[in-house]
């Protein structure tokens, strides 16, 4: 028997070695000592030889038993014919060839293209190794159909989609940004170096995200906190509010490190992408933000979350005996307070309450009023910022698709992901809009706020020409008990404007006034960012790769199309094999021509 190749000789006992249930290894190969190119090759059962190891039995892995089986073929090239032939065959084995066995050989443990192709999409989506197993193991009726081990699949993951080094890491994610900006010239991204040109920080923004800031960069939330990658950098997600009242990403960026410079540097970029500076941002009560804030955007109104620092009372403060007391009463204090005069005069009332002069946190929470307390933002609009982490929620998303193990250019194809998926709920919710001015969700808050009108009642009413003063009573429920509190309300029929002392919106008009209706939640407003398709990174997979599920995808098409009769479903199998057959003749035909080829340059 010959063989145009070596490869092809090897390939060729591999294939009966598999049908046969045993192992193979290349014994020997002898090379000739001009040309350097192999000569002969002994290629032996994987059960052989006893040989003594040097690695100590403890330690081993995958240890197979020799038993002296002689089992093997000898092939040696022919100079004259200029190909293989097999000298030499034994096929009678020293011990039982298991079929149990065979399929877990590491030799004949392999992935296949659409295994790969399920394991890199299942893992890109935050799926665990060990569902990703089952699930490929269903799909073929067991563990032991598979041709590989759990173990493979996450040894692929590992090699194939995770890098271990910082370096290498980085090239990745430039290379997407690369991708990423000739997809869309309007993605951007820069990266910041050190002296010694290794990585400190880098900003993205997507094209869809820099054209959304002009509606919803009005308010903006900064976080950090978020740290679930493999080198432990911070991620700065910039989360805005859309015309539905839900979150939307303006950009992100990793820290090198959470000191001012690098958020100033992080900050001056993501505004020079924008163009413009936020009116409002609110963020945590990191010290290293403040002043970056402070020093790159002097102009925007700063102010800390009320939901980080009512977080930490019970560490800072549970260990009082009267925690309980003390807990309702600063909340009352803090979202009760109708002045600032009445706010300052209510906490000293508190501390001496509770006899906590000494206590430098709430000291210090007190001299910085001024970026957390409500009534100090009176008048000003914040998107309904005030209360909720809008990061946190971001947060959330992000911890189904990443974990501490994610490398720096998975952290990056995520944002992908989150983009794709906001976009999604967008639309959504656009086509799911009702009749009227207001998106449906938004009209749903302000329908809340008018039912909220039964608990008020009218006291007094004092008109003046076009002007109405009404003075409201509302019953509230504060500490289980229901107090009245009273509201001035000031209405001008000529002008429609309405104000009220809790600076919401209270009305007591049949129809809400256009002035009323900003256009930010308005559904009416045309928005450029929804004519912009955020961008996908279509190269993350090999080409083969992505040819391949091109392929799937037709014939899944096909196959949902003819799959209900037996008469239509017969014809695409008959095509298939006749595919095949045209494909493997084309195959033969190029690796005859590629022999030849090489035949013609060694005989010159």
């Amino acid at each position: 028997m010959r063989f145009a190749q070596l490869q092809m000789a090897h390939d060729f006992y591999v294939t009966y070695a598999k049908k046969a249930r045993f192992a193979t290894k290349i014994r020997t190969t002898t090379f000739d000592k001009i040309t350097k190119a192999p000569i002969n090759q002994a290629i032996h059962c994987n059960r052989d030889v006893i040989r003594e190891s040097r690695v100590k039995a403890p330690t081993q892995k995958n240890t197979i038993s020799a038993t002296g089986c002689k089992a093997r073929i000898y092939v040696k090239f022919d100079k004259d014919v200029q190909d293989w032939v097999l000298l030499k065959v034994d096929l009678m084995h020293s011990h039982p060839c298991s079929p149990k066995k065979a399929v877990h050989y590491h030799e004949y443990r392999q992935l296949t293209m659409h295994m790969k192709c399920v394991i890199e999409d299942n893992d890109e989506v935050g799926i665990r190794p060990n569902k990703i197993f089952l699930a490929l193991s269903n799909e073929v009726g067991g563990p032991s159909n598979l041709g590989f081990s759990e173990k493979d699949l996450r040894n692929y993951i590992t090699a194939r989609l995770r890098n271990n080094n910082v370096n290498a890491d980085v090239r990745e994610m430039m290379s997407y940004f690369r991708r990423m900006k000739d997809i869309n010239p309007d993605f951007f991204y820069t990266v910041e170096l050190d002296d010694e040109c290794k990585f400190k920080s880098a900003v993205w923004v997507d094209a869809r995200c820099r054209a959304s800031y002009e509606y919803y960069g009005d308010v903006v939330s900064v976080d950090s906190t978020y740290r679930r990658n493999r080198h432990g950098l911070p991620f700065v997600s910039f989360v805005g509010v859309n015309h539905h009242g839900r979150s939307t990403l303006l950009g992100c960026a990793l820290l090198g490190n959470e000191e001012i410079a690098s958020y100033e540097w992080v900050f001056s970029q993501w505004v020079k992408c924008m163009g413009t500076a936020p009116q409002c941002i609110i963020t945590d009560q990191c010290r290293f933000k403040y002043h970056a804030i402070k020093n790159t955007l002097p102009d925007t109104r700063h102010r800390w979350y009320i939901w980080h620092i009512m977080n930490k009372l019970p560490s800072k403060l549970g260990g009082y005996r009267r925690y309980g007391a003390l807990y309702v009463d600063l909340n009352n204090i803090v979202w009760n307070s109708r002045t600032e005069e009445s706010f300052e005069d209510n906490w000293a009332d508190f501390i001496d309450e509770y006899n906590l002069h000494n206590n430098t946190w709430v000291s210090d929470l007190y001299d910085d009023r001024r970026m957390w307390i409500p009534i100090y933002f009176k008048g000003e609009f914040w998107s309904a910022m005030r209360s909720t982490q809008r990061s946190e929620s971001m947060h959330a998303f992000y911890g189904g698709y990443l974990h501490s193990k994610t490398s720096l250019v998975q952290f990056v194809h995520e944002y992908d992901n989150v983009l794709g998926f906001k976009e999604q709920r967008e639309l959504e919710d656009d086509a799911a809009d009702s009749k009227g001015e207001y998106t449906t969700s938004i009209f749903r808050d302000v329908q809340i706020e008018f039912v909220k009108k039964a608990n008020c009642r009218v006291s007094t009413v004092d008109k003046q020409g076009s002007l109405v003063c009404v003075t409201m009573e509302e019953e509230k429920l504060v500490n289980d008990t229901i107090l009245c509190v009273s509201y001035d309300v000031h209405f001008d029929h000529s002008t429609q404007e309405l104000r009220c002392e809790c600076n919401l919106f209270e009305s007591s008009v049949y129809k809400v006034p256009s002035c009323y209706v900003l256009p930010r939640w308005s559904k009416k407003i045309k928005r450029k960012h929804t004519y912009v398709k955020s961008s996908h990174d279509i190269s993350r997979s090999d080409e083969s790769h992505v040819a391949f599920k091109g392929l799937c995808a037709h014939f899944y098409s096909v196959a949902q199309e003819f799959v209900g009769d037996d008469e239509e479903t017969t014809l695409p199998h008959v095509a298939l094999e006749e595919t095949m057959a045209k494909l493997a003749a084309h195959h033969a035909k190029k690796r005859s021509e590629s022999v030849s080829k090489t035949q013609t340059n060694i005989g010159s």
